[in-house]
């Protein structure tokens, strides 16, 4: 008991020194949480479904679809779907739903989210990355429509959950913008201010998903144990992004740990589009055999997770189960370079985001690992905002060789998901394999189940041979808990909002 009081006394008094956050009291239940950036591009429905993005905008807006903990589809704001020809499917929109300002949902909603997606405006937006093949739509009636596609897609269902429905009318009278700035959804929450530090909340009590709790409020603290601190001191109730070594610190403060796989996997991910070493794939093979990952799990994570046998995890339609992971062998790591021409080893910049905690310690474990077979990873760390921008708009990717984005299965649960955002059709790419791309194409399109499964069975395998990355190990994430929280969950990256309660 002394410990934990030690340590929630030391965590207070360095919180009063490093966030001076004044929390009027209030009656009304307000959920805080803490996160370590805000969305770079406010309240854009369309512009990520990467975190730190999704962690906002899933409290204000729906897609058609939702996956369950287990990776099943479920319906969302589409209650059925069929597929009416092989470029060609029928959407029902779920009756009755209303947007935060009161206009009814209807299935102009679904016509807005695919104009926008197929107009050149859009040609940026992370979720038009995600819906490439889009081609149009066809309304049917006020709660149904068709959707329409450049190429077969036979599981085009579970990419509609990045179908972000809007407010037709008002979304094409806004613009993009306008509409980032003053967001309008059909989630549990609609936004009542949007700082450049914290977003304030109120509970929109007309959704068809409602809220337990009547206001929330995101705190973006970059620093990981500022998040910590703003825990156990009571100034936020969830803190987000936590690593394994703030699990004694959580739990002696008094407060919960909670941890859970993201169906993702932790990676190294190289840039080749720019040539150089690592546009060779001896050198990239070397670098996965010089990295002992099974150390970095049993030190950094205790355990927490496996060895990545290849590019996506096990939770996904598509995963290899005969793959295995890259053995620790610097031997034949330093082989190959000798082979490739860089026996005296060489040197790249590796870019990734502040406020990491346990992730930057491993990033310096494998940068150590790699030292020893002579290549130097310069880690250069840069705020979420500017990383962002670094690794998704910029052509010349900051100019590093290699970046943190992860390989998620997530929001399609489908292998070639990571397949498609590591590849040629990224804009901009970082790596491009032609050699990939009729595969990848054959089996977006292959409508056999068993025979798009073996497709993808082969292309997991081509990808951990060709090694786009150094597959490090599937991710865990971390999170602390106020005592008062009840019912929280994050499901691969969605945060359920709608049944988090506060509890006395």
């Amino acid at each position: 008991m002394r410990l934990k009081q030690f340590i929630k006394c030391v965590l207070q008094t360095c919180l009063m020194m490093t966030v001076m956050w004044v929390v009027p009291a209030q009656s009304e239940k307000t959920l805080r949480m803490a996160v370590n950036a805000l969305p770079q591009f406010l309240g854009h429905p369309f512009a990520s479904t990467a975190r730190p993005t999704v962690f906002t905008t899933g409290a204000i807006y729906d897609g058609l679809v939702k996956f369950d903990g287990d990776g099943n589809l479920m319906p969302w704001l589409a209650v059925a779907w069929e597929n009416v020809d092989e470029y060609t499917w029928r959407f029902t929109l779920r009756d009755g739903v209303t947007f935060s300002n009161g206009t009814p949902l209807t299935s102009d909603s679904i016509k807005a989210a695919v104009d926008w997606l197929t107009s050149d405006a859009s040609a940026r937006d992370g979720v038009r990355g995600e819906i490439q093949f889009l081609r149009g739509v066809r309304i049917i009636d006020g709660l149904t429509a068709e959707i329409t596609t450049t190429t077969p897609v036979p599981n085009m269902p579970n990419y509609t959950g990045s179908l972000i429905m809007v407010d037709a009318p008002r979304f094409r009278e806004l613009g993009r913008q306008g509409y980032a700035e003053e967001p309008v959804g059909t989630g549990p929450f609609k936004v009542e201010n949007w700082g450049a530090s914290k977003i304030t909340m109120t509970a929109n009590k007309s959704s068809w998903n409602a809220p337990k709790v009547e206001r929330l409020e995101i705190f973006a603290v970059p620093d990981i144990s500022g998040r910590v601190q703003a825990l156990l001191s009571g100034r936020v109730d969830v803190a987000i992004g936590l690593g394994p070594d703030e699990r004694l610190s959580v739990e002696a403060g008094g407060a919960v740990s909670k941890g859970w796989l993201d169906p993702s996997v932790t990676a190294i991910t190289f840039v080749t589009v720019h040539g150089g070493p690592l546009a060779d794939v001896r050198v990239r093979q070397a670098l996965n055999y010089a990295v002992n990952k099974q150390a970095i799990i049993t030190n950094l994570f205790g355990g927490a997770t496996t060895p990545a046998t290849q590019g996506v995890s096990h939770q996904a339609y598509g995963y290899n189960p005969d793959l295995e992971p890259y053995p620790y062998d610097p031997d034949k790591a330093m082989s190959l370079l000798a082979d490739a021409g860089y026996a005296e080893g060489f040197a790249f910049e590796f870019l990734a985001q502040t406020g990491l905690g346990s992730g930057t310690l491993l990033f310096q474990q494998v940068a150590s690992d790699l030292a020893r077979i002579g290549v130097t990873m310069e880690i250069r760390l840069l705020p979420a905002s500017a990383y962002l921008t670094a690794i998704l708009r910029d052509p010349n990717h900051g100019g590093a060789g290699a970046h943190a984005v992860i390989w998620p299965a997530w929001p399609t649960f489908d292998a070639l998901r990571p397949l498609l955002m590591h590849s040629c059709l990224r804009n901009p790419a970082w790596h491009c394999d032609e050699a990939i791309q009729p595969k990848i194409k054959e089996a977006l399109a292959e409508w056999d189940p068993e025979r798009g499964l073996r497709l993808r069975h082969e292309l997991m395998a081509y990808t951990r041979d060709s090694a786009p990355a150094i597959f490090l190990h599937e991710s865990p994430e971390f999170a602390g808990l106020s005592p008062r929280v009840t019912g929280y969950r994050q499901m691969h990256g969605y945060i359920n909002y709608n049944e988090i309660d506060l509890i006395d």
